[in-house]
């Protein structure tokens, strides 16, 4: 997969317009997008991709030596608990990861509301001011009530394996404009935020209109009901 497909994380802030505002994209890329922090005033270096990356991490801290993609964004601490079925009766002998690992860890660095947004780069230990469920509410996720708590959460850290009884669509079946599913699982088998979500807002893979999603649902974008559901599963 190209790295340019990599999630970075899920962030889906205030930055603009009324649709920017309620985290829908435009689908022309992090300029302009939800993800963009250059105009924002704790964004120190003004610039769209350094609160996720930097070039050569000068100053990055050295929990994050070894993270990959060149992440320069705090990880949180916090432990979770997982998706709380018992079975997975959707991935059939699809291995279940005890806690967020991956592309999905580095949503959750801001998205659960344990970090600061603005512990990045040479302030990635530092103590951070600009919190998720504070400063762009309705961006949290697990929500307020359910701060370390994956349990009511679309399953992550799943590995799709489709089995006899499953309802999963073959890995090789389209995801949209992104490729195949098996293009969109981080490492190439696991169940990620970047699964659903086009982090990046890249033209001809997020639709325009929604919450960066690789395909619409119906209400926005002429999407067919539940279309990004009925992407994988068979129902």
């Amino acid at each position: 997969m190209r790295i340019s497909k990599l999630w970075l994380g899920s962030l889906l802030l205030v930055c603009g317009s009324s649709d920017i505002a309620m985290g829908h994209g435009r689908g022309n890329g992090v300029p302009g997008s939800p993800h963009d922090f250059s105009t924002e005033p704790w964004n120190y270096r003004r610039e769209v991709c350094v609160p996720c990356h930097v070039p050569h991490d000068q100053n990055a801290s050295p929990s994050l030596q070894g993270v990959g993609i060149l992440w320069n964004h705090r990880l949180s601490e916090r432990r979770y608990t997982m998706y709380a079925e018992a079975t997975f009766t959707s991935f059939v002998d699809g291995a279940a990861d005890a806690e967020p690992t991956g592309t999905t860890k580095m949503c959750l660095g801001c998205h659960d509301g344990s970090v600061g947004i603005d512990q990045f780069g040479a302030r990635t230990e530092g103590a951070g001011h600009i919190f998720i469920q504070f400063d762009y509410a309705g961006a949290q996720i697990p929500g307020p009530t359910l701060m370390g708590y994956l349990t009511n959460t679309h399953p992550v850290g799943v590995v799709y394996s489709p089995g006899p009884t499953s309802d999963l669509r073959d890995p090789g079946e389209p995801m949209g404009a992104s490729g195949s599913i098996g293009d969109v699982l981080d490492r190439g088998s696991r169940v990620a935020c970047m699964s659903c979500h086009d982090v990046h807002d890249a033209s001809g893979e997020s639709v325009p209109g929604t919450k960066l999603l690789r395909v619409a649902n119906i209400g926005r974008a002429g999407g067919r009901p539940s279309g990004l559901c009925v992407s994988c599963h068979r129902k």
